[in-house]
């Protein structure tokens, strides 16, 4: 191929255009003229789904048969960079094998609400925890020579108005809590390409914002890669060029490609900017079109690999002592789940396995003896008695019960949030009854994020599997009969009820969304409630072995602080420890969280077994953003180092003092912010009081602004006029018909697979904007079409119709010219 600058020169404005948008769904433009290939890109962040030819980016249709491995969530709990940084290389061969470019992933947003539905995608709560791990995979990957995109950017943590939403938040929680992971990300491994959100910031699109895309991703942090739209997330073709967002995907929408050929030709949009998002797109052509097509794998051992790494992802949250289980006695096993198992998540990262390991697999391989009744059926929600009974009577006559629990892919998916925290409530009703025959019993969960669990005084353990991939059932297996020992910890709080998140009656109740808690999310919020409303901190999990702490030392070495202490297995069974190094801030004029995880390391002992951990942060880890001065911070004071094994675990502190900072005068004013500067009230903060922190006034958007429908209206605000409801219906009926068709059909995985499609569509497509649902059809719902439909919608029946007839018309692509 040629210089990036030399085929920039040969080509022509319509080439540019054609080249800024993809094609057939997952490549982007090849320019046969100028012997420009095509890549092919595809999800994702817990295995490769590589579509056949009828592509869609919801997971809907079929794909090649690849290794599903944990998802982020559970990978997160593993708090391991090294199995993370496996996974990552093992998904790039599977890349390689089949013939892909660009792998879309890591997901690193941050876990804000617990009822976001795509929360399983995501690592933490914690921005210094999915910064390390999201750097991890993306090293994993791209050292393969497979290119990663690094995603969603950013603030995107909701599903029901991620199209439109408008994400409105101060400027230090969007550099502290929301940017954090990703500019670690950016600056240590540089991945090749960025992909720009749905949502807005603070009123502006993520993918036409151009102090998000350009002034912090390019100019601050030195991003030199190529920003992709997430599929359908484009509302102004020209803007966005303005604002660095480079790639369209999925393309082709004829009406942008010719927006940007009538306003380079008018002078609107300068020749040098588009110039420069070509050469963006160049060079990640050149970076990353050179792959091994057909090379060989493993399949076996990505299989094993998927299983070690859900084993050592799992976190016992709860054990009296009943747990590793003698695998000579006789259980009663419980729960739909067992056979059923929930390994990943729905949606566009929905993986084809190239094997499955359930838990009934695992037992039965192991000869196991149980006894076995479903209880409920997971595709259901309601008590069916015929289960429940047949459940209670192979209960009664066991002296243990494991009961395998967990949300399903119809409580819990992307495009869609949470309706609640509970477990659904034929599972819910069931554990209540067997709760009451006094019997031990071990709860076995699996899902994507936390539950309500106001049973937990009643059961005797709970091992939590969260989405462990394809080979889940046989780490569940391994663990509760002690052939492993759980070493996996929290990445998240697991809060006691709903009404413990701060701000949660508030969530997804319209399109702008109020960021008021600021900084306070997660275990920098529930540390000022000392336990109150926490069922399980941020961090925690348990051992069959135990562990002590000594000997900690800090060493300064220049603007790095080295933390080392000693960890000893005083138990009986070999395991694995993850130590964490929390900050305590000092008290000063700007209100801070009561400590932040800076460090951490994991180590595996042997019974007697001791070892030195050796772990660093830096001074620029210290500092807070000035949001007046608008740069880092570190403020001089008294810190203290905490060595802990939870967020509420501190096994060791020392003390370490910051003098040679200048000193600047805080930007807050205590008796303005008061709630923020006494957390434990935060739920008092009036929109007066956010105002202030904001600097601005917040005008809202409401769910129907006013009577004038447009691009962004969401599908369910056009049931309101006549032919948006027939359009609705319609849109809404493919769902249906789909689920319906599903319930005609013999049980077994066809029929389980097309029923959560029927239903995926049905609950997701109502939150979708009209516009994403053009410009991510690839041409089957044209932009013409949309915005005739609008005019309609709006009474300007001739206007509409002229729209729908009058197909722009463009030169052939590239591609397809002779």
């Amino acid at each position: 191929m040629q210089t990036v600058n030399e085929l920039i020169q040969r080509m022509t404005v319509e080439e540019k255009a054609a080249l800024m948008a993809g094609v057939d769904f997952w490549k982007t433009n090849s320019i046969p003229r100028l012997s420009i290939p095509s890549i092919y890109m595809t999800d994702g962040p817990c295995g490769l789904r590589k579509q056949g030819e009828k592509a869609d980016h919801l997971g809907l249709n079929n794909s090649e048969q690849t290794t599903s491995f944990p998802t982020g969530v559970t990978l997160a709990a593993s708090w391991n960079r090294d199995n993370i940084r496996k996974m990552g290389a093992a998904i790039a061969k599977e890349c390689h094998h089949f013939g892909v470019n660009l792998l879309l992933g890591p997901a690193v947003n941050i876990k804000r609400n617990p009822k976001c539905g795509r929360n399983f995608e995501y690592f933490s709560e914690d921005p210094y925890l999915s910064g390390i791990l999201g750097s991890a995979f993306v090293e994993g990957v791209q050292n393969e020579g497979i290119g990663v995109s690094l995603k969603h950017f950013a603030v995107n943590n909701n599903e029901n108005y991620r199209f439109m939403g408008d994400s409105v938040l101060d400027e230090r929680a969007l550099r502290e809590i929301y940017l954090r992971a990703f500019e670690r990300i950016v600056k240590n491994t540089k991945p090749v390409t960025v992909m720009s959100a749905y949502n807005k910031i603070n009123g502006v699109f993520c993918s036409e914002n151009h102090r998000l895309l350009t002034e912090i991703l390019r100019e601050e942090w030195g991003f030199d890669g190529a920003v992709i739209s997430d599929w359908g997330a484009v509302s102004d073709r020209v803007d966005g060029i303005k604002a660095g967002m480079d790639l369209e995907m999925p393309g082709d929408c004829e009406y942008f490609r010719k927006s940007i050929i009538d306003t380079v030709h008018s002078g609107e949009l300068p020749i040098s900017a588009l110039d420069q998002s070509v050469s963006n797109i160049l060079k990640l052509i050149q970076r990353t079109h050179d792959i091994q097509y057909g090379l060989a794998y493993d399949r076996e051992e990505h299989h094993n690999l998927s299983g070690e790494i859900a084993a050592d992802s799992a976190v016992l949250m709860k054990n009296d002592g009943i747990l590793p289980l003698d695998s000579s006695q006789n259980y009663a096993v419980i729960g739909e789940l067992f056979e059923k198992m929930r390994f990943q998540g729905a949606g566009s990262s929905l993986i084809n396995p190239s094997k499955l390991t359930s838990p009934k697999t695992a037992f039965d391989q192991r000869g196991i003896r149980y006894d076995y009744a479903s209880g409920y059926r997971e595709s259901e929600f309601e008590s069916e008695p015929e289960y429940v009974n047949s459940a209670m009577a192979k209960a009664q006559s066991a002296d243990v019960v494991l009961f395998f629990a967990g949300q399903t892919d119809y409580t819990e998916s992307e495009g869609y949030d949470r309706e609640s925290m509970t477990l659904p409530d034929n599972q819910l009703a069931l554990l209540r009854k067997l709760v009451q025959l006094n019997k031990k019993i071990v709860l076995v969960l699996f899902g994507g994020s936390p539950v309500e669990l106001p049973f937990e005084d009643e059961v005797h353990a709970i091992l939590n599997m969260y989405l462990p991939g394809q080979a889940g059932g046989e780490a569940a297996a391994q663990l509760l009969f002690g052939e492993k020992n759980p070493s996996g910890k929290l990445a998240e709080t697991w809060m006691k009820s709903y009404t413990d998140v701060p701000f949660g009656e508030q969530f997804v109740q319209q399109k702008s969304e109020l960021y008021k808690e600021s900084i306070y999310v997660g275990y920098r919020y529930y540390d000022f409630l000392l336990g109150e409303g926490v069922r399980y901190p941020f961090g925690h999990g348990l051992s069959y072995t135990q562990f002590a702490y000594e000997s900690l030392q800090v060493q300064q070495d220049s603007e790095t602080f080295i933390v080392t202490c000693e960890i000893s297995n005083t138990g009986q069974m070999e395991g694995g420890e993850i130590i964490q190094v929390y900050v305590a801030n000092p008290t000063s004029d700007v209100f801070k969280p009561t400590k932040e995880l800076r460090a951490f390391g994991k180590v595996y002992l042997k019974p007697g077994e001791k070892k030195q951990v050796k772990m660093s942060f830096t001074l620029s880890d210290l500092a807070y953003y000035h949001v007046d001065r608008k740069e880092w911070v570190v403020e001089n004071g008294d810190y203290q180092v905490l060595i802990a094994a939870s967020a509420t675990d501190i096994r060791l502190s020392a003390s370490l003092s910051i003098t040679s900072q200048p000193d600047i005068a805080s930007p807050y004013s205590r008796e303005q912010l008061k709630h923020y500067f006494s957390p434990h009230l935060l739920s008092q903060v009036s929109m007066e009081e956010f105002e202030v922190l904001l600097g601005r006034k917040v005008t809202r958007s409401s769910n129907k602004e006013s009577t004038k429908y447009t691009l962004d209206s969401r599908l369910d605000e056009l049931r309101e006029s006549f032919i948006g409801n027939l359009f609705y219906t319609f849109v809404i009926g493919i769902g249906k018909k789909q689920f319906n068709r599903s319930q005609k059909m013999p049980e077994g995985p066809e029929r389980d697979m097309q029923r959560k499609n029927g239903m995926f569509l049905m609950k997701m497509m109502p939150n979708n904007s009209i516009r994403s649902m053009s410009v991510s059809s690839t041409g089957r719902f044209g932009y013409h079409i949309a915005a005739g439909l609008i005019d309609l919608l709006n009474g300007q029946i001739m206007q509409g119709i002229k729209r729908m007839l009058r197909k722009e018309r463009l030169s052939p692509l590239p591609k397809d010219q002779k």
